[in-house]
């Protein structure tokens, strides 16, 4: 199942709760978000900037407020809470990288200012990202166990998250409850693939949404020790 963000289009989840006659009352929903930093930065940049553009333009860094789309992704049904922002992206050594380690370093050092929760992988120096995409699995299965949401948002089209999606399911069943999974990400003219993680329901982001979450903080200035 498919969906498209371009607005708030708020649809019932749930389960009704009758606690006066005539009076209604919905169950809220805890919601906790998971951003895999470097995925969501590629795919807008593919969507709305694919080769062979030229010159510089919003797309070409990683320019979304976390915070902000977090909101919009959340507030599309109004029985959803956020319970939890965990943002995860890889980050090259100083010596390698100098222009994107400051940028990660002081973007994420802001985000856990915002109580975000950070996890700092690494890049190595063949530009592979190791260690998010475990430890997002790592942390979607060891929530389930610990019964921390019903609603998780993987903001990412990443297929290997595919077998945690399974598993968390499992657990989830095993505890008498039914989450809700979804895979969020950016799409247009660019995009290639529209198929979001196995398991889960695909939430289209589209440019007007992804726009309007635009962070406007140069993080490019110098680490901070």
């Amino acid at each position: 199942m498919c969906y498209i963000i371009c607005g708030l289009h708020p649809r019932p989840l749930g389960m009704a709760l009758v606690v006066f006659p005539g009076r209604v009352f919905y169950e809220m929903l805890n919601t906790i978000l998971f951003f895999d930093g470097q995925h969501l930065y590629r795919s807008a940049l593919r969507a709305w900037r694919p080769l062979p553009a030229v010159g510089p333009s919003n797309y070409s860094w990683p320019s979304y407020d976390v915070a902000k789309l977090s909101s919009v992704l959340v507030s599309r049904d109004p029985q959803r809470v956020i319970k939890g922002i965990r943002f995860y992206t890889g980050v090259p050594r100083l010596d390698v990288d100098a222009h994107w380690h400051i940028f990660w370093t002081n973007k994420l050092r802001y985000l856990k200012s915002q109580g975000i929760e950070i996890y700092k992988g690494r890049i190595n120096s063949a530009n592979q990202e190791k260690g998010v995409d475990v430890r997002i699995a790592i942390d979607l299965i060891r929530l389930t166990y610990e019964q921390k949401y019903d609603i998780a948002m993987l903001v990412t089209q990443d297929w290997d998250f595919g077998p945690a999606v399974l598993l968390a399911k499992e657990i989830a069943k095993d505890q008498g409850r039914q989450l809700v999974f979804e895979s969020c990400f950016p799409v247009g003219p660019g995009t290639a693939n529209t198929r979001g993680v196995p398991g889960t329901n695909w939430i289209e982001i589209d440019q007007t949404t992804y726009d309007a979450c635009f962070d406007p903080r140069d993080y490019r200035g110098t680490t901070i020790p």
